[in-house]
């Protein structure tokens, strides 16, 4: 139990810090709401972020909540999650480098009852993080420059209970109900004169999964799923503060529209012998965001992840290396952002090893990710580490029925 109880007062840590966290430095995510973030966690980082249709005893799967079904009855499993990356951007003849690196995601997961399984997650959704300086016109005056910095930083972060039941031997259904919340501060600093723009978003979000698994043999097993999210307002409101010297004023905004896409995935994982082989496909509604910027605009996005795992023997096997798995995965998507009309893809590659701890496992992944845009408009190069640590601690000391 005490373990359980330093899982808690982590949830509570993460939960005051995860606003402050540096998750990004492109000068792109001063548009929208920020970056959008994905791989940074989780057990399948490695296998190119799969996820509808894996299961497995200690996967706490929030993206395919049915995943849950196939948790260990006996322990509440937990997960945290770091990362490192090194960013590099190219737009316009300018470039921009920067390294970052953080909590990424905090999980808890078990059984409650038979047939019930239970999951809270805290993970990031968007972040924002930049500074630039920029010599801008004078207003009234194009022929005159001043010198201007922008800065930004904050992002939006999700808290996710997720809860998913066993129809049957082989259907297992799901759902997320997810509270997102964050602070954004844009802000622009020119001699004496600073102008902060600070946003608060929420948003109060539900989204299902389903999951179909039969197992053909000794062998040879598959699982197929599915997932559904529904368009849903994200509520900004919008302040800005102007500090001239000593003077300070604040002025109230009219609140600014903003929609969460809507999406669909579905998925397979196929198990064979010591392989397990997995394809997800993802198309996303990007386009209900607005942007502010007329040079800037949102696109859906289709995404593809491929991933594959190579598991020796096991855990019964007394070997160490037998009992690492080694991990693979590629995953390459459209642009969910436009700049000037050019549109472009992002490819990721992935790679990585699960190894075995005492009473969990350790799973690490290094990645390269290339997103670009047509006519050199935007080139982004990130190679960065996730780690992620499984921890099992007995819930049950006997077994439910």
């Amino acid at each position: 139990m005490k373990a359980i109880n330093c899982i808690i007062f982590l949830l509570l840590v993460a939960l005051k810090s995860q606003a402050q966290n540096v998750m990004t430095s492109s000068p792109y995510s001063m548009f929208g709401i920020g970056e959008l973030e994905s791989g940074l966690y989780g057990q399948n980082a490695a296998m190119g972020g799969v996820s509808y249709g894996m299961r497995n005893n200690t996967l706490i799967n929030i993206e395919n909540p049915a995943g849950l079904t196939a948790l260990e009855s006996k322990r509440l499993l937990t997960e945290l999650s770091i990362f490192l990356k090194n960013e590099s951007y190219t737009s316009g003849g300018s470039s921009n480098q920067a390294f970052t690196g953080s909590f990424s995601a905090l999980m808890l997961g078990g059984r409650v009852i038979p047939r019930w399984y239970t999951a809270v997650s805290l993970t990031p959704y968007s972040s924002v993080g930049y500074y630039f300086q920029s010599s801008q016109p004078v207003e009234g005056n194009p022929h005159e420059n001043y010198d201007a910095a922008f800065i930004g930083s904050g992002g939006i972060s999700k808290v996710t209970w997720s809860n998913a039941y066993l129809l049957s031997q082989h259907w297992s259904l799901g759902m997320n109900i997810s509270y997102l919340f964050g602070n954004i501060v844009l802000s622009e600093q020119q001699s004496d004169l600073i102008v902060d723009r600070k946003m608060h978003a929420r948003a109060l979000y539900a989204n299902l999964g389903v999951q179909y698994h039969r197992a053909l043999n000794h062998d040879l097993s598959y699982t197929l799923g599915a997932v559904y999210g529904y368009r849903q307002k994200l509520d900004i409101t919008n302040a800005k503060y102007i500090v001239n010297g000593n003077a300070h004023e604040k002025k109230k905004q009219r609140s600014q529209k903003q929609s969460l896409p809507q999406y669909f995935g579905i998925g397979g994982c196929l198990q064979y012998k010591k392989w397990t082989y997995a394809l997800d496909y993802a198309f996303q509604q990007y386009s209900s965001l607005t942007s502010t910027d007329s040079r800037i605009e949102f696109r859906d996005v289709n995404e593809c992840r491929i991933g594959v795992c190579y598991f020796p023997n096991g855990y019964s096997s007394d070997s160490f290396w037998k009992q690492v798995a080694y991990k693979t995965g590629i995953n390459i998507s459209s642009s969910y952002m436009t700049i000037n009309g050019n549109t472009g893809f992002s490819l990721r590659f992935n790679a990585g090893l699960s190894l075995p701890v005492f009473r969990g496992r350790i799973d690490t992944s290094i990645f390269y990710d290339r997103m670009q845009l047509k006519k050199g408009t935007l080139n982004r190069d990130v190679i960065g580490a996730t780690v992620s640590f499984t921890l099992g601690e007995i819930f049950y000391h006997s077994k439910l029925k």
